[in-house]
């Protein structure tokens, strides 16, 4: 199994993806509704840069997931239909 190969989530790793997802999807509506009475360009800016971060944070956590599914599992179920291009 290669460092870029999809997997399948087990149940584990499934619920703490879901968990972190609405964790994050909270943080998105509050970053949303910052400077909404009277948007400036360095608030759109600074929003625009929180929510960038935001997506990394729930990317490097799929990541982290992904490997600690394999780390306890020894291995990983690939994901069927998704392609590594």
């Amino acid at each position: 199994m290669g460092r870029f190969d999809y997997v399948k989530y087990d149940d584990r790793a499934l619920a703490a993806q879901n968990h972190f997802k609405d964790v994050v999807q909270d943080l998105e509506a509050d970053i949303q509704a910052i400077g909404s009475v009277n948007p400036t360009s360095s608030v759109a800016r600074a929003k625009s840069l929180a929510l960038t971060k935001l997506e990394e944070v729930y990317m490097w956590i799929g990541k982290a997931l992904r490997d600690d599914q394999i780390e306890r599992n020894g291995t990983a179920e690939l994901q069927e239909g998704r392609r590594n291009v």
